[in-house]
């Protein structure tokens, strides 16, 4: 694919991306597989690789996690979280194994451990008692979920007094292990990562508790765990039988221990639970290969669900020789298993219209249990995956969990006798009925705000907080409002200013509830052009580009009714994001909503002012490595607020690089090419307000 292909499809991979994180981080509801997922980032890096320029700075191929959306105060991590490198197949230890050959590291001791499938969580003590648990959030920041944490009895609430022991060469007095040289202490400081998880037998036990009161059972153990944990009330994370794992001590180092073994064997002292018969020590690549396949084999047989194995450094010292990239430690990957497989029948095909209008062909099967997981539908992907596996109705075919998550379909295994007809693309929406456009490999409905399988998730997008903000209006209300009829459009957003009694009656409403979103509703009128911009959910639209739009055009009708030539000449945009634009309004059910809404916001124009009050006016930045005091996104913002250009890459034309913990790659090109390097602190003084 030439260029602009290539910017398209990193586009829309990192949108995919992002929404996925979202999914699995916050929402604890997956929809995609890790191997999927794995895939997916796979491709985004390649084309980063081969166009660096696309390489955003919080790019999926960068960052961890998610961006904080929950009602949990956030928590600064004590060093960022990372995530793994993972991958089911052998490759990923070929890699690891590469890594400790270049840098003279072939016998250096490894730990493995089960990959167990939980909620990573940091729980912080000072002076021996447990002050603050989060979980993972974005990797820089989590949750604040220390209440719910103290109900786990695997978390001790106050640490165990211990002696000086032979916990590392380095270890002594002076290191800040012990204020002074005592007998017994704790130390001043311990910071723990570990996996909250919940045994295959509680977990039976948890379901047929929720089936018995009438309620939804989970569907897995990582989200009955992830669930359980993220409940306002305490009370019901009580009575979850949750269990921890603990595989880290994050400030060993300072705390003058050698080595991740001796720091397991000194959380093991200060309290903590350790699996021992899952704590294994040995050297070379025969050793994983022989811990990889005693798991595999035994994988059925373990007391909790593991879905892979992870392979560490053990000398702490080894580790900082190897370091880390933004997203992963080199000194680490996790092995995954395959996925497990099943062989069940097809009952139909149907196809489900998703947020972004594509077009999925979903099997639906006689239900089937894969590993203690009843499936009954699994997802086909796109119609050329149809074509290609040549599934109908009535076959019989293999289904895997994979990543022990998402179901779908690898093979057919025997054809139905007689066969049905294939199952062709459709040329029109099954929904809406507008014609399907066709993007590669898949097929969409561009009637983005005329087809109502799309609505719901445009209405979501219209009220987040990057676009009108509008509190109150979270997901499950979205949902309730467009089951009882009071919503059928994002157009119809603004109806509910006459529809007060109505919502007041809702269920888990009141006057007060009613009240408040007519409100929120209210103070969104006049918003600046961007946000109604961004808010329209057009695609390749994301804050900045709907920024740029809006200083060139003042209103709607003015974008509307500018040619795709002008359109492509606006930073930000190019040929392809032009098309888009042009191909979203022109779509009479789109453009009629858009202009109703328009009417009914009557957004203001963008109108970015000259002079001192701008100090970033006509600069061009970009921000490197992890920032502490705002997420990346919060940055950008700023930095086109007071009239400068952030971008991806560093060139020559860069007037600023921003740089915060591990920098990388761009802040040495900064330095050879002569361009201004500052820190985040010096960053923030420089832009605030005199």
């Amino acid at each position: 694919m030439d260029r602009n292909q290539a910017a398209q499809r990193a586009g829309e991979l990192s949108e995919f991306l992002r929404h996925h994180n979202y999914l699995y981080y916050t929402k604890n509801t997956p929809e995609i597989s890790d191997a999927e997922y794995d895939r997916l980032l796979a491709e985004l890096k390649d084309l980063e690789d081969k166009y660096p320029e696309l390489a955003a700075s919080d790019s999926p191929t960068h960052t961890v996690g998610a961006p904080l959306k929950s009602s949990f105060a956030p928590v600064v991590h004590f060093r960022p979280m990372l995530s793994l490198e993972s991958a089911a197949e052998a490759r990923i230890m070929d890699d690891f194994f590469r890594r400790l050959a270049e840098s003279r590291l072939e016998n250096t001791d490894l730990l493995v451990q089960p990959k167990m499938d939980g909620l990573s969580v940091e729980l912080v003590y000072r002076h021996g008692i447990f002050t603050t648990g989060s979980t993972r959030g974005d990797g820089r920041q989590g949750e604040d979920i220390t209440p719910n944490l103290r109900t786990i009895a695997d978390i001790p609430s106050q640490l165990k007094p211990i002696e000086l022991g032979e916990y590392g060469e380095e270890t002594s007095p002076q290191t800040g292990l012990f204020s002074q040289n005592t007998v017994r202490r704790v130390p001043d400081l311990v910071v723990v990562r570990g996996e909250v998880y919940i045994t295959l037998a509680s977990f039976d036990q948890l379901n047929q508790g929720l089936i018995a009161q009438n309620e939804t059972p989970f569907a897995n153990p990582r989200n009955a765990a992830a669930g359980s944990l993220r409940q306002m009330d305490p009370r019901v994370t009580f009575t979850r039988p949750l269990s921890f794992f603990p595989f880290e001590l994050v400030n060993a180092s300072e705390l003058g221990v050698a080595s991740d073994h001796k720091a397991l064997e000194l959380l093991a002292d200060l309290g903590f639970r350790l699996e021992n018969d899952h704590l294994q020590k040995g050297k070379g690549r025969e050793f994983v290969d022989r811990r990889h396949a005693w798991y595999q084999e035994q994988r059925d047989n373990l007391p909790f669900e593991i879905d892979g194995m992870v392979v560490k450094v053990d000398s702490l010292s080894h580790r900082d020789l190897l370091g880390e990239r933004s997203r992963n430690p080199r000194w680490a990957a996790a092995w995954k298993f395959p996925p497990r497989q099943e062989v069940t029948e097809v009952r139909s095909i149907v196809i489900q219209v998703g947020r972004t209008g594509k077009l999925t062909p979903v099997a639906l099967l006689r239900p089937v249990d894969v590993s203690g997981v009843t499936v009954s539908r699994a997802t086909l992907h796109n119609f050329g995956e149809v074509a290609r596996l040549d599934v109908r109705e009535g076959d019989l075919v293999r289904v895997e969990r994979a990543g022990d998550v998402i179901p779908k379909v690898v093979s057919v295994e025997k054809e139905a006798d007689p066969r049905s007809l294939a199952l062709n693309p459709p040329s029109v929406c099954p929904v809406c009925g507008e014609q399907v456009v066709v993007e590669g490999a898949y097929h969409r409905c561009p009637n983005s705000l005329g087809c109502p399988a799309q609505v719901m998730a445009s209405i979501r997008h219209f009220a987040g907080r990057a676009a009108l903000d509008i509190e109150g209006l979270g997901p499950k209300r979205v949902t309730q409002l467009m089951d009882r009829g009071l919503l059928n459009g994002l157009d119809s957003l603004y109806s509910l200013v006459q529809k007060r009694d109505e919502l007041a009656r809702l269920p888990g409403w009141g006057e007060l509830s009613a009240d408040n979103l007519l409100k929120a509703l209210n103070k969104t009128k006049g918003a600046t052009f961007d946000r109604f911009l961004f808010g329209l959910g057009i695609p390749g639209v994301g804050q900045a580009t709907a920024r740029e739009l809006a200083l060139k055009y003042p209103g709607l009708e003015d974008l509307i009714s500018s040619s795709k030539e002008k359109l492509a000449q606006v930073d930000g945009v190019g040929q392809v994001v032009a098309e888009q634009i042009k191909e979203f309004f022109s779509h009479p059910q789109t453009l009629e909503a858009a202009r109703k809404l328009a009417g009914q916001v009557a957004p203001a124009a963008l109108v970015q002012e000259s002079g001192h009050d701008l100090p970033l006016e006509g600069q061009t930045l970009v921000f490197t490595g992890t920032l502490t005091a705002m997420s990346r996104s919060e940055a950008k913002e700023k930095a086109l607020a007071l009239g400068g250009k952030p971008v991806n890459s560093v060139s020559k034309k860069t007037s600023l690089v921003v740089i915060g913990e591990n920098p990388g790659s761009k802040a040495e090109k900064a330095q050879e090419l002569g361009v201004k390097i500052v820190t985040e602190q010096e960053f923030l003084e420089m832009t605030k307000e005199k």
